[in-house]
């Protein structure tokens, strides 16, 4: 519970989930120019559905995630109700649950001395005295916090060995997410739409909402759509909320919460551009303001000369971020193969660009199953403010952090789906996929002990999933 991956694990798992589940979806009723093709290059299973029936479909899914190490690992159920109306009205329903454990890295570098790091663990004001070690931390006595009751409180330490990467051991955190939307024609107009979530886990919350219109052209060939999207954040962690850019500490902070909002639009363009191509291309704008540090990441102060860490500061990060991004998707039916091929590119306001490329093959096996390799290569540049470390003496800069999720680096994910059409209403499917992300390990002006020091170690991961989709009436 002391250190949360919520960024980054927990956007994997949703990516993940989110492209699965949605392949398994048939489309919106907005998507017509989409629908056709879909369904001849893919052979769906809901050949017996379509315009003018009123069906259902329930889709479960579970995905395993765990990364090399030691470290995280994730266990995720989800499952989702669409109910389709005869006249293109659509309820959908969704609810997942995760739980989350492992040991994560707190963002300090690593030393040729042994490292001591300090959390809070219960708040101030007990009388309670405990001295004991559990899970590789001990539990230790604070001295009164100035300004406040002369009463005791508790830490924990953790010490780190030398020449280790400094993580914090023993988390674990659990969340619920509930979703739903609903869309349907409205007069000439294609579909429009309205939707919404919450989430919910120990130290955050999200509520979002959305709103969509899309309208066909051209015999159903052409879609064209715009999405609203808007999310509402509150972040109360373990401990309270840190002040920026000063000392890790034990003692219990007086500010416990604090809000972030994001506001953005989606529009695009859905083009049939022959019977063997379907494209689809869209704008994405978005911008947070509000609370956007990691309350338990931390960043190292080290000597200038020995490059060894003198002291642990909490990072902090600008309070304001937009972004755009282009993506370009097309399904291709080649023949024996149908080929899914994306395109995205990425930038903000914090300096970061990336690029993704995803590319997926499906090949029937016969009429029952077919296999559906995919690969994913993904490269994006340094936050503005990323540092792996600060160093002693020099001033502290306005914005600073060490998570390597903000740092310049590239991943690739390969996988492969094996589906078993049951019927014409039920589908079984499973998936595995193999996750790395690389960096740089040795940067060039490294400090002292640092040159010797990965400074960017090289994550892994396995992903697991497996589902079931059924159409009933």
């Amino acid at each position: 519970m002391q250190l949360k991956k919520r960024g980054g694990v927990r956007r994997k798992l949703a990516r993940i989930s989110a492209g699965l589940l949605a392949a398994a979806l048939p489309p919106l009723a907005g998507q017509a120019a989409a629908q056709s093709y879909y369904d001849d290059a893919y052979g769906t299973k809901n050949d017996n559905f379509g315009p003018g029936f009123s069906y259902s479909q329930l889709d479960a899914a579970l995905l395993v995630y765990h990364e090399s190490g030691s470290r995280v690992s994730a266990v995720e159920p989800t499952l989702n109700l669409v109910m389709h109306a005869a006249d293109g009205r659509q309820l959908s329903m969704g609810a997942v649950a995760d739980a989350v454990s492992g040991a994560t890295p707190n963002g300090a570098v690593p030393s040729i001395l042994p490292q001591n790091f300090v959390t809070p663990i219960k708040a101030h004001g007990s009388s309670t005295s405990v001295t004991s070690a559990s899970g590789g931390s001990t539990i230790i006595q604070l001295p009164p916090t100035p300004g406040q009751l002369a009463t005791a409180a508790l830490g924990r330490q953790y010490t780190v060995a030398a020449n280790t990467l400094p993580v914090d051991k023993g988390f674990e955190d659990h969340r619920g997410a509930l979703n739903g939307a609903w869309s349907q024609p409205l007069g000439g107009i294609t579909e429009v739409g309205i939707g919404g979530g919450y989430s919910r886990e120990s130290d955050y919350q999200s509520i979002s909402a959305n709103t969509h219109i899309s309208q066909n052209f051209n015999a159903n060939n052409n879609t064209v759509s715009l999405t609203l999207n808007s999310e509402f954040d509150s972040s109360f962690p373990f401990g309270g909320i840190p002040t920026p850019l000063t000392a890790m500490n034990a003692q219990w902070k007086t500010t416990t919460s604090r809000n972030k909002t994001q506001l953005g639009f989606v529009a695009g363009l859905t083009q049939v551009m022959s019977r063997n191509w379907l494209t689809q291309v869209n704008y994405a704008f978005d911008r947070q303001s509000g609370y956007q540090n990691d309350p338990y990441r931390i960043l190292s102060v080290v000597d200038p000369v020995s490059g060894v860490p003198t002291q642990s500061l909490y990072e902090n990060r600008p309070q304001n971020r937009q972004s755009h991004s282009v993506y370009w998707d097309n399904k291709l039916d080649l023949g024996p193969t149908v080929t899914d091929l994306s395109l995205r590119y990425f930038t903000d306001s914090w300096g970061i660009k990336s690029v993704t490329a995803d590319l997926s093959e499906r090949l029937q096996l016969g009429s029952a199953f077919y296999v559906e390799p995919s690969a994913r290569y993904y490269t994006q540049s340094a936050a503005s403010f990323f540092h792996n470390y600060l160093v002693g003496g020099q001033p502290l800069p306005a914005y600073a952090t060490s998570d390597t999720r903000l740092g310049a680096f590239f991943a690739t994910t390969f996988g492969a789906k094996l589906g078993w059409i049951v019927n014409k209403r039920s589908e079984f499917y499973i998936k595995g996929e193999y996750y790395t992300q690389n960096g740089n390990s040795h940067p060039a002006g490294a400090i002292g002990q640092l040159r010797q020091q990965d400074l960017f170690p090289r994550t892994s991961a396995a992903i697991a999933f497996i589902g079931y989709s059924w159409d009933f009436h």
